[in-house]
């Protein structure tokens, strides 16, 4: 049952990022092709794609965090079973 719990975590975390990652890509390529915007949009643009990646940081450091609390339930005998 753990096992499952771990692998869905870490899957949905996996799943999470990638769409994050996807989002910011996009951002950053329109940002890119944009010559015509003006100095605003672009900004604007930017602080998206800057907030996305702390949003994605965050995450990241949130599925560690649960990888380290199963990991050390599992050290201790905690078996996982309430």
């Amino acid at each position: 049952m753990i096992k499952l719990l771990v692998t869905l975590i870490v899957a949905g975390a996996m799943v999470i990022g990638v769409v994050i990652l996807g989002g910011v890509l996009v951002l950053a390529a329109r940002l890119f092709k944009s010559g015509g915007k003006n100095a605003q949009d672009e900004r604007q643009e930017a602080e998206t794609a800057q907030e996305l990646y702390r949003q994605l940081e965050q995450l990241e450091s949130r599925v560690e965090s649960l990888e380290t609390i199963i990991i050390s339930g599992r050290r201790d005998g905690g078996g996982g079973n309430p």
